[in-house]
């Protein structure tokens, strides 16, 4: 008889133990702090380089398509495929819109990027800054940069703020607006439109 009690009260204190240990496990998943939600500025800035990657794979494959150039093509030849590189990329493209690769969150990023330096900046820096930029002139997607626009940087300091662009793709200001261009085929690829000041407002 003593033996069937002691047996009992062996199985209650391991039943016991175990309940213990469950409700510790339950206390401290329960108490875990919740996942972080993804940053959305994080995530459209990584959906903008998925974008623009697949631009330039497209861009790659549509090279390889060309005829090969010679080892010892001119300058002329060298001229001739690149029209036809931009030709080819402007039919894949023909249906292409403002913000195909630019997500929205990442063009505000941009312009507040931009209209925040301009703003720290000494009126006489910032004037130099857009004197060489065309005026009145408006980007239009796959088309290429206006043959007779000057073609001015981006001054390094705030070029440096940018969101990176892969493979000769370049940040240009053109008119009012920055543009997206590619450095093989000078195609206008996307843009931010109004992020300088109008000219001839408040320096």
């Amino acid at each position: 008889m003593k033996l069937r009690v002691r047996r009992r009260l062996t199985m209650w204190r391991f039943a016991a133990i175990g309940a213990l240990i469950l409700a510790c496990a339950a206390s401290t998943t329960g108490a875990q702090a919740p996942t972080a939600k993804p940053d959305p500025q994080a995530l459209a800035l990584q959906e903008f380089q998925k974008r623009l990657n697949g631009y330039v794979e497209m861009r790659t494959k549509l090279a390889h398509d060309l005829r090969p150039l010679k080892p010892t093509a001119s300058a002329a030849e060298l001229a001739t495929r690149q029209e036809s590189l931009a030709a080819a990329i402007q039919q894949t493209r023909k249906n292409a819109r403002v913000g195909d690769l630019i997500p929205t969150p990442v063009a505000e990023l941009v312009r507040r990027v931009i209209q925040s330096d301009f703003k720290s900046r000494a009126p006489e820096t910032r004037r130099a800054a857009v004197s060489e930029v065309a005026d009145g002139v408006a980007p239009v997607i796959n088309r290429t940069y206006p043959a007779k626009a000057a073609l001015p940087t981006i001054p390094p300091l705030l070029l440096a703020k940018l969101p990176l662009l892969p493979d000769n793709l370049q940040y240009r200001f053109l008119d009012r607006h920055v543009v997206i261009l590619d450095g093989d085929t000078e195609i206008i690829i996307d843009y931010v439109a109004n992020v300088l000041p109008a000219r001839g407002g408040p320096s």
